[in-house]
């Protein structure tokens, strides 16, 4: 590719019903033309992030294919993805 690649990586805790498929046509959507590729590479499931709750995490990449993409713009698709999530999920970031 002639432009170079942004890569993010964003996890979540979301209840556990919540299917890892809703996350990913939020992040498709709100991504638009600009995802490359997704990949979820962490389902965490634990007691100390809450019963009946997990952790998911995905690899996101960016990348504009006539331009080089600035931070500014992924900063607006990134926050998009997570307000989404956030409220569509009833999610919370992962820290």
């Amino acid at each position: 590719p002639k432009f170079p690649a942004v890569e993010r990586d964003i996890a979540v805790i979301v209840d556990e019903q919540i299917e890892v498929g809703q996350i990913e046509k939020i992040i498709t959507k709100k991504a638009k033309k600009l995802l490359e590729s997704m990949n979820l590479f962490d389902i965490y499931r634990d007691e100390k992030i809450g019963h009946n709750k997990k952790s998911v995490a995905y690899a996101l990449r960016f990348r504009d294919k006539n331009k080089t993409l600035q931070d500014e713009e992924i900063n607006q698709v990134f926050e998009a993805i997570l307000e989404h999530i956030q409220k569509d999920c009833n999610a919370t970031l992962r820290s």
